[in-house]
């Protein structure tokens, strides 16, 4: 089986968030398990896929901003030989020029499987955490799969009840071949990277926060609780980590214009791994107050490294953090605010806390995570449709055994 991955959008935006993560992690343990896999990029001026080298797609991935492509090939991808092919789409492809709806015909035709990684359904759910083009080509990119796919992975049950409860108030009768996948939260860390220009934040008593700034994943919220914790507590600080998202204009002057910005707030747009990595071994308490998730990575991330950890009770999000995490509803900021204050106050506490989650959570690594999906592609009967037209739905009030 040869696997074809389409990287067009990661290229073309240059930044390492959720999805890209996910990509870049699969692609190299693809690559280290000697997978065949073959990765695309549109060349949109010749309307036509170009295959990038297993050299230049690592190279890419050590300096994702900055690296510049060098010997691309044309690949005419709808005339290949008569091989067992699949089309696995992971990137955020409803960005594409190329819309799925034609290239996922022409594929079918040429005798592939496609493969879909769902991960949220935010611009069909929440249109308006979304700008009206995100919107409609999603819209347009999801019902190309719910006619096409042979296989969806999800990274949480969630995720996947959103897609199956959709297509039942769409009234789609067809069935789909289905399988959950967690995202792992390990980093693949570079030794030689030097944190030294952020040492002094990292030696503070700080509250983290990452993931692009947006409305949805409530940022203005923490900063309110935050306004009020440093009126009771001198030596509190916040870190927010994420790159700048849609319609947060007020939120992001606010932040900039803060007679705390570069004191006791402080903000980074594109770090290294490796300093994302010491920001979260370092944090005091990290948060993640977002009103919907798919999956939640940063959740995984601050628990692989023993944080206490606060985040919104909704969507996937108690499905990843589990009764590890601490939870506060309806993004109420007195209970943010009460929840950091006890464990400030409380040092008993608090290494009580990261005891138990030292002791008892159980991170998956991006290896789990690649080798979840790769039982599928080696099972070729797991891509046969199998789900049956009634599914359970997930209380998410419940502990989810991993």
């Amino acid at each position: 089986m040869t696997i074809y991955i389409d990287i067009t959008e990661f290229v073309k935006r240059r930044t390492m968030t959720g999805i890209q993560r996910v990509i870049k992690e699969y692609v190299q343990n693809a690559l280290a398990a000697h997978v065949k896999i073959k990765i695309l990029c549109l060349n949109a001026k010749e309307d036509s896929f170009e295959l990038i080298s297993q050299d230049e797609v690592m190279n890419f991935f050590k300096d994702v901003k900055n690296y510049i492509f060098l010997n691309n090939e044309h690949v005419d991808i709808f005339n290949l030989e008569n091989e067992n092919k699949v089309f696995f789409e992971m990137d955020s492809v409803w960005y594409s020029s190329l819309k799925r709806s034609e290239l996922y015909e022409k594929l079918k035709k040429s005798n592939f499987k496609i493969v879909n990684f769902i991960y949220d359904l935010i611009p069909i759910l929440f249109p308006e955490f979304s700008y009206k083009e995100r919107v409609e080509n999603f819209d347009s990119y999801l019902s190309a799969v719910y006619k096409y796919t042979d296989f969806i992975f999800f990274d949480s049950y969630s995720a996947q009840s959103d897609f199956l409860e959709l297509k039942e108030k769409l009234s789609i009768k067809k069935n789909y071949a289905t399988k959950v996948v967690y995202l792992g939260s390990d980093f693949i860390l570079n030794p030689l990277t030097k944190t030294d220009d952020y040492e002094h934040i990292l030696l503070k008593k700080y509250i983290l926060f990452v993931g692009t700034i947006e409305l949805r994943k409530s940022q203005d919220k923490v900063l309110e609780a935050f306004e009020s914790l440093t009126t009771k507590y001198n030596d509190l600080n916040l870190v927010f980590i994420g790159k700048e998202g849609w319609n947060v204009e007020p939120l992001i002057e606010k932040i900039l214009k803060h007679p705390l910005k570069d004191k006791k707030i402080f903000w980074f747009e594109n770090i290294e791994d490796d300093v994302l990595s010491s920001f979260y071994k370092n944090a005091f308490i990290v948060t993640y107050m977002s009103k919907y998730e798919g999956y939640g990575l940063p959740i995984a991330e601050s628990l692989n490294y023993n944080n206490v950890t606060i985040a919104s009770k909704n969507s996937s999000l108690y499905e990843v953090g589990q009764d590890f995490v601490e939870y506060v509803l309806n993004g109420d900021v007195t209970q943010l605010v009460d929840i950091i204050s006890l464990y400030h106050e409380n040092n008993q506490m608090y290494v009580a806390k990261k005891d138990y989650i030292k002791t008892n959570y159980k991170p998956l690594s991006w290896r789990d995570t690649f080798n979840s999906i790769q039982e599928v592609f080696k099972d070729e009967v797991g891509l046969e449709p199998k789900l049956s037209k009634s599914f359970k739905l997930i209380d998410y009030n419940q502990p989810l055994i991993i």
